[in-house]
């Protein structure tokens, strides 16, 4: 399904060694901390951790840093053919997991994290249920409130608790709750790494009602505290 050419997993640095590329195989890049820019094809944006891009054989991939960034860059052949451009995947946990893995990983291992990050992609690109696409269009635009539940969301787009639950499980494999968990967490990730500003400010930003509740749900779910993160992620 997938044959692995190459992979680095790299510390987090100011800038890319080459400003573009072309590869005679597929390529796939995603930050691991930080941000960057980059163009493939027609394809552009910023790519932050959740995003990965995809360049196809033949292609040539711009990339440049704009914050200090750590990143994942992999090159392969493989018959899955990944959409080219950038992929907002969706299940982050499961993101964080293969990469967790490639710390210590052997080339077996490599090929199969690239071989679900390539299923990832793909599966992120298929067909989204309009509904769902309504739900993710007001999390992501409201995240910061909070205010924000379940049943509130449902009853914005007409649909019951549970029955929105289930199609968007369908669909992101993770429930509203966790999925606006994540986005949450993610932007406080960004706010921590890229400014100075105070837990309570940056609490404030991402939907938490005091930064002591932000410090103990960052540390559940990421086993740092925001201290803890802020100071390793800019190393």
């Amino acid at each position: 399904m997938l044959e692995l050419d190459g992979y680095l997993l790299a510390p987090p640095r100011a800038q890319f060694n080459l400003a573009f590329d072309t590869y005679d195989t597929w390529c796939l890049l995603l930050p691991t901390a930080g941000s960057f820019d980059y163009e493939v094809g027609d394809a552009h944006g910023t790519a932050k951790f959740g995003d990965m891009v995809v360049c196809p054989p033949g292609g040539t991939l711009h990339r440049r840093m704009r914050t200090r960034t750590s990143f994942f860059h992999a090159r392969f052949t493989t018959e899955l053919d990944p959409p080219p451009g950038g992929t907002r995947v969706r299940d982050l946990d499961r993101l964080r997991g293969n990469l967790k893995l490639l710390e210590h990983a052997d080339s077996a291992i490599a090929t199969h994290v690239v071989t679900d990050l390539a299923l990832m992609i793909r599966r992120t690109r298929s067909p989204l249920d309009p509904l769902v696409h309504s739900a993710l269009t007001y999390l992501n635009e409201h995240y910061a409130s909070t205010d924000i539940s379940l049943t509130d969301l449902a009853a914005v787009l007409g649909i019951s608790p549970s029955q929105l639950s289930r199609r968007f499980r369908a669909v992101r494999g993770i429930t509203p709750v966790a999925y606006l968990r994540d986005l949450r967490l993610q932007k406080a990730r960004e706010l921590l790494t890229e400014t100075d500003q105070t837990l309570q400010l940056i609490a404030e930003q991402t939907g938490y009602r005091s930064a002591f509740y932000l410090s103990r749900v960052f540390s559940a779910q990421t086993g740092q505290s925001p201290s803890e993160y802020r100071r390793t992620s800019r190393v």
